[in-house]
């Protein structure tokens, strides 16, 4: 842990009302390249949402100017009605790192199921989908800021249906490079050839590769689907 978060962990203790705090998660590029970091990804699960949070928050942006926080209360967490891709996000939140209580989404994604894991995989990549599709066509960003945001999405859907088709896991999907992913998904019939992502330079002929994103998340569909139609009883 850095001492940056050691310092964090350290004065979220000292906080009025931290006995309020089950568990505060961080994950992403603060803990896998902090010196790149832009802002800070935080999990929060308290006994109870209230007020008393105030003082967490407070201390929160005092340090970071950007932060992306999702609170739960420990009862939300349990019951599963936390978020609509649960599985999907147990995978990664699992392997964040700590920094106060204990990391209670470890216990969590020991309860999921393979089928589950993989309608939220779907169901998520179909959501980033629409965010892509959502970013291209708005008014509010320049043409840079889209190129880079379709960047980021294309290769994050392509991770996630290796994921889905059980080719990869998590941990070793994230250690492959952009090419040895390509090339997976051009041995699984996705892309005919190699997508030469790194010459597109300009943000329209990378949007219009997500049409192929589409037609593979549709064909995983109709796939899972069928498996499920298999499987029921009568």
């Amino acid at each position: 842990m850095s001492e940056e978060l050691l310092r964090l962990q350290k004065d979220i203790s000292s906080l009025p009302h931290s006995d309020n705090l089950v568990s505060i998660v961080v994950y992403g590029s603060i803990i896998t390249n902090e010196s790149k970091a832009q802002d800070l990804d935080i999990i929060v699960v308290v006994q109870k949402v209230n007020t008393s949070l105030s003082h967490l928050f407070k201390l929160l942006y005092e340090r970071y100017s950007t932060i992306d926080f999702n609170v739960y209360s420990y009862a939300e967490i349990l019951s599963t009605v936390s978020f609509y891709t649960r599985e999907f996000k147990l995978e990664y939140l699992q392997k964040g790192l700590c920094i106060y209580g204990a990391n209670i989404f470890q216990d969590e994604f020991l309860k999921v199921d393979a089928n589950k894991y993989r309608r939220s995989i779907l169901i998520r990549s179909i959501e980033y989908l629409q965010m892509v599709r959502q970013k291209y066509f708005s008014r509010s960003l320049t043409d840079a800021q889209k190129f880079e945001y379709l960047k980021k999405y294309f290769l994050r859907i392509c991770k996630s249906i290796l994921l889905f088709c059980g080719r990869h896991d998590h941990s070793s999907v994230n250690k492959m490079t952009q090419v040895e992913i390509l090339e997976d998904l051009v041995a699984m019939r996705v892309f005919d050839t190699l997508p030469d992502i790194e010459s597109i330079e300009n943000k329209n002929d990378l949007f219009n590769l997500f049409s192929i994103i589409s037609d593979a998340l549709m064909k995983c569909k109709k796939e899972f689907d069928s498996e499920q139609h298999a499987s029921l009883p009568f």
